[in-house]
């Protein structure tokens, strides 16, 4: 995967457009049907809810979290479509602290006071459930959300919650699979359109 290649860079540039991000997305669900988008909508969402659950962690040795109001995972009690222009992440209060493109491990290191997560940092309790349902609607074998990404990112995903061995880190790859189709499968249509968008505009 060519994470840097001319296309891709222009399409992370996209991507920090909130404006042009969200004409993407919508491109996204209306004509071609895909759930990625909320996808990407519910990563960050959860993205948001480990960083906020690690930071209460340091802050009180107190086991209960009943007191946390984290962001929902938009997909924690029905799993549906992106629908219009409505995508919960935008409006949470980390959205502008990092780009939309890092991962939930980068994102947490960008965050975090220095040294107090490293490789081998677990998924926080608190989030345990929000893990378990994003990766039972998007790895799930019987799941019509499943996203189509390599067999082997799946499988170590899979493997990592059969030992109970779930670093921060476990989504990201997944998550940069989505950002590839994304922009190999959609943005370059997406490119064309507007290009054609614009020469009948011109003539």
């Amino acid at each position: 995967m060519i994470l840097y290649s001319p296309l891709y860079k222009e399409f992370e540039e996209m991507l920090d457009n909130s404006v042009q991000r969200e004409n993407f997305l919508q491109f996204a669900t209306q004509y071609y049907r895909s759930g990625l988008p909320l996808f990407l909508s519910d990563f960050q969402l959860l993205k948001y809810q480990v960083i906020e659950a690690l930071k209460d962690s340091r802050h009180s040795t107190c086991t209960d979290n009943s007191h946390l109001a984290p962001h929902p995972v938009a997909n924690q009690h029905a799993v549906q479509l992106v629908k219009d222009d409505r995508y919960p992440h935008e409006s949470h209060p980390l959205a502008h602290l990092v780009p939309i493109t890092k991962g939930i491990f980068e994102s947490a290191m960008l965050l975090l006071p220095p040294n107090s997560i490293d490789k081998t940092t677990q998924f926080p309790e608190a989030v345990k459930s929000a893990f378990s349902n994003f990766v039972c609607t998007y790895f799930g074998r019987e799941s019509y959300m499943a996203v189509s990404i390599p067999n082997e990112v799946v499988a170590r995903i899979q493997k990592a919650v059969e030992l109970s061995n779930v670093p921060l880190s476990v989504l990201d790859c997944a998550k940069d699979e989505v950002l590839f189709l994304l922009c190999t499968d959609v943005f370059a249509g997406y490119r064309k359109r507007l290009e054609a968008q614009c020469c009948s505009t011109v003539s």
